[in-house]
């Protein structure tokens, strides 16, 4: 839940928000898509590889 505050606080600052799919956790795994689905309202949801390609981008831009 807490994530998801500070996810939601910082896309309202305009802030653009990404969620790591597989650097976030629950107990279970339907508790964990539930929430990746619910940050999709704030941002994106994207795996570690698609992250660090983003970063890659930026920094060789």
């Amino acid at each position: 839940m807490c994530r998801k505050s500070s996810a939601g606080d910082a896309w309202t600052l305009g802030y653009r928000v990404i969620m790591v799919a597989d650097a976030n956790a629950t107990g279970r795994g339907r508790d964990h898509n539930a929430t990746l689905h619910s940050y999709r309202s704030v941002g994106d949801v994207r795996p570690t590889t698609d992250v660090l390609a983003l970063i890659e981008d930026r920094v060789t831009d």
